[in-house]
């Protein structure tokens, strides 16, 4: 018995017996090991009461916060709208239309993670539980994806046309060989 009861095999056959006591709520037993680090729930300082100024002071970083990632996706939407527009002018326009469609991604892209990093580093300042901050993740990650799915849509629509009016084209020049 004695072999039993060493090695890292006698410890776990004592948190074995112990786990019972966890699972009747009663929490791990502690062996005389000083104060408990964890009451659950029972015993110890209640949290402070929060003030109404507290309350307002979360409301306001909140939506500091959401108008920081409002602004960034504001000015990606703008730069996408600037891109589509030089594509239309002219074919100089062409080139200068990818260049804003990349810049409206950084700003959306950026935007959308500063939002997430912030939004989970200061999740308890403004006052927010984890599903609250979890549905505003979800929230901008969506208005993302689909601001990536639009462009991606309307950038494989200028690659179709691109390529069509490449093959029109040599259509065009060996209809015009062969009739003379």
């Amino acid at each position: 018995m004695a072999l039993l009861a060493g090695g890292w095999w006698g410890r776990l056959a004592a948190r074995a017996r112990g786990a019972g006591a966890f699972l009747r709520g009663e929490g791990w037993p502690r062996r005389g090991r000083g104060p408990a680090k964890y009451s659950f729930g029972r015993g110890g300082p209640a949290p402070p009461p929060v003030s109404e100024i507290d309350k307002a002071d979360a409301w306001l970083l909140r939506k500091a916060h959401e108008t920081g990632f409002l602004s960034w996706f504001r000015n990606g939407l703008l730069a996408t709208g600037v891109g589509v527009i030089s594509y239309v002018q002219s074919d100089m326009g062409r080139e200068a239309a990818y260049g804003f469609f990349i810049l409206g991604g950084i700003c959306v892209s950026y935007g959308s993670i500063s939002y997430l990093t912030s939004l989970f580093l200061l999740r308890r300042t403004m006052m927010l539980s984890v599903s609250v901050a979890f549905l505003n993740g979800v929230a901008v990650t969506t208005v993302a994806l689909f601001w990536l799915c639009a462009i991606s849509l309307y950038i494989g629509r200028l690659e179709v046309e691109i390529i069509q009016d490449d093959t029109s084209l040599d259509k065009k020049k060996d209809n015009g060989k062969s009739e003379k």
